[in-house]
């Protein structure tokens, strides 16, 4: 009922009532495919007329008081600009408004469901338009001076039931439907059936006469009313309902910005709903596809075989060296099978080759274990998603979906994207909680570490580092220097978190952040530290196992 004739007819009367004697400040475009004209009305107060092109669902609403259109806004059909208003009318045969100004131009707001647009007109001639304006300027444009037009014929047949049976009773092809629209102009759709309810069972012209008298009368002294179906979704009627139901209005404008904000809410609601949907089939693809690649035992047989060298190499360090690059020697872990060759490093010795093998089996188990929790996380995400997933599934109104969206709004996420409950977006640094109030972090890299250090370090936290090796910077909050065995607890950690994770024992520096400092020309995450004490610790990453 929205673009029906009635609906057009009675807010035009009103944006006479409203804007005549006022005047067009400019016409102008925010969004897409909508059109706001804005108006000072005879009282000099703002009033903002808002055309919507883009969906059927919404036609045209007002908006109170001025409004600061947006930077980027396109100003439109300027030759109207700044024009006084002298009255707003419908076409007497079509669903168009007209709003005519004191120049010899007036504006054509064509609200048809499929084909909805704006365009100025001048002496009879299409000048300027919102939409194919290439197309249509210079086209001709009569408006109807001398039709009856389809208020006069359907007032005509709502009197005159002789008529009306006439017209009726000579269509002898279609269903009743169409029968009725066809005799009544401007009656279609959502009035035709409403027209058809009314008329019931009883499927004589009379019948259907009587409906029509009630529903005509009814429509030129309309109730406005806004109303929710079932699915929560507005609806726009003039219909004289139940008063208990919906919301009632004064006027038929005020009824249609009411409808129009619940409707675009509505509209909005369920492209998020669609966009999270999305965004969940999105990140369950990715999760899949990490856990399809997870093979553990194709590590676990690297790191077997990279130890198992290890210890070829140390039982035969008193063999000949014939070959730098490589060493073959007997497979003494497997009786009966070839001698196995063990690549080298031409620069190390063979004890140090043993060592390097035995590094890379210990690296590889870490990976191993890694993936393995990793591995676990992705299995407990992946239930998460699946069931926010399911949740959106038994959504069923805008109500719902709302409420929904927002409590998933918990975790911030990319732009045009919404969030997702329950699932923690991942820290940006490795942590580890070594008491109720005190926790480590550990950076991951160079420039994670000058994050850390930099920007999320208090002058007081406790900053540490294994000294003279690479590795993370630590950061201890929630303690003192006095807390001895947390600082060595934290020193075991960053130690593991070094390039001398695989020694006996590791020197650890620990001072106050305020004694840490960058330097000019040193590299990201390289540092100045004053004022610092040593602990001598074995490197453990024991913690973040138990914490797993």
């Amino acid at each position: 009922m929205l673009r029906n004739y009635f609906t057009l007819y009675h807010a035009a009367m009103e944006l006479h009532q409203r804007l005549a004697g006022g005047q067009l400040l400019e016409i102008y475009s925010e969004h897409k495919n909508e059109v706001t004209l804005d108006f000072v009305t005879p009282d000099s107060r703002h009033l903002q007329l808002v055309v919507v092109t883009r969906t059927p669902l919404l036609c045209l609403y007002t908006r109170e008081g001025e409004k600061k259109k947006a930077r980027d806004s396109a100003i439109l059909m300027q030759v109207l600009s700044g024009q006084p208003v002298t009255g707003a009318a419908i076409s007497p045969v079509d669903r168009e408004i007209h709003i005519h100004f004191a120049g010899d131009a007036f504006l054509v707001l064509q609200l048809f469901s499929a084909s909805t647009n704006l365009f100025v007109v001048r002496e009879n001639r299409i000048i300027d338009a919102f939409k194919h304006k290439n197309s249509l300027a210079g086209q001709p444009f009569e408006p109807a001076h001398h039709s009856s037009g389809l208020l006069r014929e359907l007032e005509t047949l709502a009197m005159n039931k002789a008529l009306f049976l006439e017209r009726y009773n000579a269509l002898n092809a279609g269903c009743r439907a169409e029968k009725a629209a066809a005799v009544l102009p401007g009656l279609e759709g959502s009035l035709v059936q409403e027209l058809l309810q009314r008329a019931g069972a009883e499927e004589s012209p009379e019948a259907l006469f009587r409906a029509y008298q009630s529903l005509f009368f009814e429509l030129l002294d309309p109730q406005p009313r806004v109303l929710e179906n079932e699915n929560g979704e507005p609806q726009f009627t003039l219909l004289h309902t139940d008063l208990a139901a919906g919301r009632s209005f004064e006027s038929v404008l005020e009824a249609l910005a009411y409808y129009s904000i619940a409707m675009q809410r509505f509209l909005e609601t369920k492209e998020e709903l669609k966009a999270l949907r999305a965004k969940l089939v999105r990140q369950l693809g990715k999760i899949r596809k990490s856990l399809e690649g997870f093979n553990p035992a194709l590590l676990d047989e690297f790191a077997r075989n990279y130890e198992q060298c290890g210890h070829l190499l140390m039982a035969a360090l008193y063999q000949p060296r014939t070959e730098r690059k490589s060493i073959t020697v007997e497979n003494i872990f497997e009786p009966g099978s070839p001698d196995k060759t063990i690549a080298l490093k031409e620069a190390l010795t063979v004890q140090k080759n043993a060592e390097e093998y035995f590094s890379k089996a210990s690296k590889t188990r870490g990976k191993l274990r890694a993936m393995e929790e990793r591995h676990t996380l992705l299995r407990k995400e992946q239930a998460a998603l699946e069931a926010i997933l399911a949740a959106t599934e038994s959504i069923s109104s805008p109500r719902e979906a709302r409420r929904f969206i927002e409590q998933q709004s918990a975790r911030p996420a990319k732009p045009g994207n919404p969030a997702l409950k329950n699932i923690q977006a991942a820290p940006p640094f490795r942590t580890v909680s070594l008491s109720a109030s005190v926790t480590l972090f550990v950076g991951k890299n160079a420039a994670n570490n000058e994050l850390l250090t930099f920007n999320h370090t208090k002058p007081d936290d406790i900053w540490l580092h294994a000294r003279g090796s690479a590795g993370s910077h630590c950061v201890l909050k929630g303690t003192t220097l006095q807390n001895v065995a947390a600082i060595r607890q934290a020193a075991e950690v960053a130690a593991w978190y070094s390039a001398a994770k695989h020694s006996a024992l590791v020197p650890v520096i620990y001072t106050l952040k305020k004694y840490v400092r960058r330097g000019k020309k040193l590299a990201t995450g390289q540092v100045i530290v004053e004022r610092e004490e040593v602990l001598l610790v074995k490197p453990s990453n024991r913690l973040f196992s138990d914490q797993a």
